[in-house]
């Protein structure tokens, strides 16, 4: 054997040991518990539903938009509520605004809810749509506000406000039945699920006007989104007939990776000090984790167990924590004239879970 043969086999030896050790040291070990509930709080209230959750950035409070219960304030390090805000019932979902110290409220009712965070009171309401607003997030980019409507016919709103006046300064409308929970970008785009059209839309520009729309095949009724802004790449749950995670290039639309995921996956998160996606499944009372690679790809680690509901979840990063909301509940048996009875939920039972990542 010549001297070049040996070094080229020694080579190709030592990259396959390399890729071994890399990917041994991406995988979990036996029995990884992943992540692990460390407390379970619950709180008075007897409504039938809650919507999303946010956490202010410089304080250790995380805002539960509760719907008919209002919109609480927990404190995580405490775990304890510190209060239910006065004149919040309806709220659906919340983004906190610490530069103006405001928090603004996606309402059920069609109103937008002003809270001082320094005081924790509703401000005022301010009415803007006819039906609920689904959802809401802050723009840094542009400074503002913006606010999704609720299922509508063929089309669905976004309203922005400015919370330096408490104004709202524009509206658009897109061919949408269904807006899910956006993202904003850093750049100032917004990346919003349009789940009945089975399409993904990346929204830039004062008014919106640039509209890139990404479709991905196997993905039916995409539902959720998160981003690794870093390696520039986009993540979809979608929640259609056979759930499946699309991991895309950010850039181009282009899918990496396709993986299956449990049901009816509502939120993402992805933790970029840890370079793993969370995905939380209330219906099959999972939290998935996926985790990137030593090769710059991502791999479905496994799951840990929650609650069934706990389908809504918040990252907090800086505490290496995820926060899960869910209530005890009956759900009825069919009957001939209801196959899928609504779950009758139970008073006093909605609690919040904290779970510790442990990688």
């Amino acid at each position: 054997m010549s001297l070049l043969t040996s070094l080229a086999t020694f080579s190709a030896t030592l990259f396959c040991l390399t890729a071994t050790i890399a990917e041994a040291a991406d995988a979990p070990e036996p029995n990884d518990p992943l992540l692990q509930t460390v407390a379970t709080r619950t709180l008075p209230g007897a409504g039938h539903s809650w919507g999303f959750a946010a956490l202010a950035p410089d304080r250790a409070q995380l805002f539960i938009a509760r719907r008919e219960n209002g919109l609480t304030v927990f404190d995580v390090t405490k775990q304890k509520a510190l209060k239910t805000l006065n004149n919040s019932t309806g709220a659906n979902g919340i983004a906190i605004v610490p530069p103006f110290n405001r928090a603004y409220v996606a309402n059920m009712d069609g109103s937008i809810g002003i809270v001082a965070l320094d005081s924790l009171k509703v401000l005022k309401r301010l009415p803007v749509d006819s039906g609920n607003l689904n959802n809401v997030v802050y723009d840094a980019t542009h400074r503002r506000v913006i606010f999704t409507s609720g299922r509508r016919g063929d089309h669905s709103t976004l309203y922005w406000l400015d919370p330096a006046t408490d104004r709202l300064t524009g509206l658009r409308d897109v061919r949408a039945q269904k807006l899910d929970a956006p993202i904003m970008l850093a750049d100032g785009t917004l990346v919003l699920p349009f789940r009945d059209e089975d399409q993904v839309a990346l929204l830039s520009g004062d008014g919106f006007e640039q509209q890139r729309l990404l479709t991905f095949p196997g993905c039916s009724k995409p539902s959720a989104v998160a981003a690794d802004e870093a390696s520039k790449v986009l993540f979809v749950a979608c929640r259609g007939g056979k759930p499946t995670l699309i991991v895309a290039d950010l850039s181009s639309g282009k899918t990496l990776t396709q993986l299956p995921i449990d049901r009816a996956v509502n939120a993402l998160a992805y933790d970029a000090r840890s370079a793993q996606l969370l995905i939380p499944s209330g219906a099959d009372a999972s939290l998935a984790v996926v985790r990137k690679d030593a090769n710059g790809g991502y791999r479905l680690i496994g799951a840990v167990g929650t609650r069934p509901w706990a389908h809504n979840m918040v990252l907090d990063a800086a505490r290496g924590q995820v926060y899960l909301f869910a209530m005890g509940f009956t759900q009825p048996a069919p009957t001939p004239d209801v196959s899928k009875p609504d779950p009758q939920f139970h008073a006093d039972t909605f609690s919040v879970l904290t779970l510790k990542l442990l990688h």
